[in-house]
C-alpha cells in the first residue's frame, strides 16, 4: 500500500476528471506488490452505466490484500503459490456480464480461465453493483471492494491436489456429448466439462461446481454442506430433487452370489399342422420416410449433473496429460421436456479425457484405484451420448 502515499493528489485529481490510466497505474503496482510481478490490468468492454462502478469498486477489488491472501507465504498456500506461478498470468480483464441465466441472477463475480491462456477474465455480475465503493483505490475516504481471492483460486484451477484424494474435483477436456447447434440428432462434438468424484461415484456437469476436493485420507471428512459423509448424501444432488438416481453397484461392497437355477423341464410338443398354401394378398409397401427422432438434450440448469460414472469394473490409465477411463457403466440425464429427468444406462464405454497436467492425470489414476477402480486400459468403445 505504500506507493498508494507516493502517487500524490495529482493522480486523485486526475481520477476524478475521469480519466483511468494513473488510477489503473496505481492498481498494477498494488498487483506486483501482491504477486512479485507486474501484470497489466484492463477494463474492458464496461458498459457506459457501469464506468463509474468498474472506476472504484471494481479496480478496488482487484487492488486490496484480501484478494491476494493465497499469495501469503505460509505453508497452506505452498501448493496455490506453486500453481499460480505455473499459469504465468500477464494481464487481468476486469468485464461485466450484463445478461445471466435466470440461475446465476444470484451470482455476483466469477473468473474465467483455461489452460494456457497467460491472462484471465473477472466477470462481475449485476448483483456486484448492490455493494458500491465511495472511493477509488487513490482518494482518501471510506472504500469498498469485493474479495475475489476464491473466485481466483477456483477459476485459475489453483485448488487442484497431487497424488491420491479422498474427492476430486477438476475441469477435463475432449468430453464428447451432443452438439445442440449440429445439423443432425446424431451429431456430437467435443467439450469441457466439470467431473466430480465424490469417493464412489463419478459426476460430471457443464459448469464448475464448489467443493468436493480433498486429500486422502481413511477417516471421510464431512461433505462440502458440513453434513456426515455416507452414500445417500454423497449420491444427492440437490439441484436436482426430482430424478430417481439409478442403482449403482460400489466396488467395496461383496459380490453378489446368484441364486442357483431350478430344474426345468422339456415341455410336451404341440401338434403340428399344415400350413395353408393359399397365396396372401399382396399390398404395395408404404414409402413414407422415416421419422427423425428428435435431439437429446442435457438437464438445463447451471447445477444440474449431466450423468454419472460408477467405479465397478472402471479401469483407468494416465498417459500424459490423458485419462483414459475405460469398460465404464455410464449412466446419461436427459430433459425429458416437462421439467423432469430421463436416465439412460451404457455399459463398456470408453472416455479419453485431457488434464491440464501430466501430474493431474496421475492424481486422477491414483485417486480412482484408491476408491476401488481397476488400473490399466480394457478394451470398449468410444462413448458417445
Amino acid at each position: 500500500m505504500d506507493f498508494i502515499k507516493s502517487v500524490g493528489q495529482s493522480v486523485a485529481d486526475t481520477v476524478k476528471e475521469g480519466a483511468t490510466d494513473a488510477l489503473t497505474i496505481a492498481v498494477e503496482k498494488e498487483v506486483e506488490l501482491a504477486t512479485g510481478y507486474h501484470v497489466d490490468i484492463e477494463c474492458k468492454d464496461v458498459p457506459s452505466d457501469w464506468k463509474t462502478w468498474m472506476m472504484k469498486t471494481g479496480l478496488n477489488s482487484i487492488a486490496c490484500d484480501d484478494t491476494w491472501d493465497f499469495l501469503e507465504d505460509t505453508n497452506a498456500n505452498r501448493r496455490k503459490i506453486e500453481l499460480w506461478k505455473s499459469r504465468n498470468i500477464k494481464k487481468i480483464y476486469l468485464q461485466i456480464w450484463e445478461t445471466p441465466d435466470e440461475d446465476e441472477k444470484w451470482m455476483t463475480k466469477e473468473v474465467e480461465w483455461e489452460a494456457g491462456w497467460d491472462y484471465f477474465i473477472v466477470w462481475f455480475y449485476p448483483k456486484a453493483g448492490d455493494w458500491e465503493s465511495d472511493n477509488s483505490w487513490v482518494e482518501s475516504g471510506y472504500k469498498r471492494w469485493w474479495n475475489l481471492c476464491d473466485e481466483i483460486v477456483f477459476g485459475l484451477q489453483i485448488y487442484q491436489l497431487p497424488g491420491k484424494c479422498f474427492y476430486k474435483s477438476d475441469w477435463l477436456e475432449n468430453f464428447e456429448d451432443v452438439d445442440p447447434d449440429g445439423a443432425f440428432p446424431w451429431s456430437t462434438a467435443k467439450f469441457r466439462r466439470w467431473f466430480q468424484f465424490r469417493h464412489w461415484v463419478i459426476f460430471w456437469y457443464r459448469e464448475a461446481q464448489s467443493g468436493w476436493n480433498y486429500q486422502w485420507t481413511t477417516t471421510p471428512p464431512k461433505l462440502p454442506d458440513g453434513s456426515p459423509f455416507s452414500l445417500d448424501a454423497v449420491l444427492k444432488l440437490p439441484s436436482m430433487p426430482n430424478i430417481k438416481m439409478p442403482a449403482i453397484k460400489l466396488p467395496s461392497l461383496p459380490d453378489v452370489s446368484m441364486p442357483s437355477l431350478p430344474s426345468i423341464s422339456a415341455p410336451s410338443l404341440p401338434s403340428i399342422s399344415a400350413p395353408s398354401l393359399s397365396m396372401p394378398s399382396l399390398s404395395a409397401p408404404s414409402l413414407s420416410a422415416p421419422s427423425i427422432p428428435d435431439k437429446k438434450k442435457r438437464p438445463p440448469g447451471r447445477f444440474d449433473a449431466h450423468g454419472l460414472i460408477e467405479l465397478e469394473d472402471l479401469h483407468v490409465k494416465a498417459s500424459g496429460t490423458t485419462l483414459i477411463l475405460s469398460k465404464a457403466t455410464i449412466t446419461h440425464f436427459w430433459d425429458d421436456g416437462h421439467h423432469d429427468v430421463d436416465d439412460e444406462k451404457k455399459d463398456n464405454q470408453r472416455l479419453e479425457l485431457t488434464c491440464t497436467s501430466a501430474e493431474q492425470a496421475q492424481s486422477w489414476v491414483e485417486t480412482l484405484v484408491a476408491s476401488g477402480a481397476k488400473e490399466g486400459e480394457s478394451g470398449g468403445c468410444c462413448t458417445v451420448a
